[in-house]
């Protein structure tokens, strides 16, 4: 019985072993950057948040894919704007490339984080700011958004709106962008194993007990 009970607990060891190391990379990529103009902000994608039934507005006849809610966690510490931990929306707009808007090209295509949540599906264009990136993915799986971090690399710059007029007030380009992709632990059916492991020790325990009781 002894040695049935260190059998399991190694058994255990190693399942426990397995559930610690193996961090499973989620759909989640964070984002840090910094501007010219001293703004810094940080926000963190769900690339898994599947696209709205209603386009993306850029500009009028310039439409793209809304993911709304796909942004959590933003923060951005700005001369002209301060927000802290809000939710709002993502957006791809596979029309609008990089040699468009005086980049090289190749760079991929206009997509970025849209503020306040709703705005970029309203005709009325009444997006307070953007924090606009170029998306690299592969266009053919849209309205899919790409997982590897590496598809969100290259940055742009912020355009912050009157949002009345929709006039733009400022374009602050983005300096430095730092984009991870975010590693959260994955649930482990070798959690269930181990308690049953445990669960078999002890009712053989209690048997061999009950089985000492009875011979004496």
């Amino acid at each position: 019985m002894q040695k049935l009970s260190i059998a399991v607990a190694g058994v255990a060891f190693i399942v426990l072993g397995s559930i610690s190391l193996e961090p499973v990379e989620a759909a989640l990529i964070d984002f840090n950057f910094s501007t010219t103009n001293g703004a810094a902000g940080t926000f963190t994608l769900n690339t898994n948040t599947p696209p709205s039934p209603e386009p993306a507005i850029f500009r009028p006849n310039v439409t793209g894919v809304a993911y709304l809610g796909a942004v959590s966690n933003f923060s951005i510490s700005a001369p002209y704007v301060n927000l802290s931990n809000v939710t709002t929306d993502f957006n791809v707009v596979p029309s609008v490339t990089s040699d468009l808007i005086g980049f090289p090209m190749n760079l991929g295509v206009l997509s970025g984080v849209s503020y306040p949540p709703g705005c970029i599906t309203s005709s009325s264009l009444t997006c307070l700011f953007d924090v606009a990136l170029f998306y690299s993915g592969n266009q053919a799986k849209l309205p899919i958004l790409s997982d590897n971090s590496l598809s969100y690399s290259r940055s742009v710059g912020i355009d912050f709106f009157n949002p009345t007029t929709n006039e733009l007030l400022i374009r602050d380009n983005i300096t430095n962008l730092k984009v991870v992709s975010k590693q959260v632990p994955e649930p482990n059916s070798s959690l269930s194993i181990l308690v049953s492991a445990i669960g078999v020790v002890a009712l053989l325990m209690k048997r061999n007990l009950k089985t000492k009781q009875y011979a004496q």
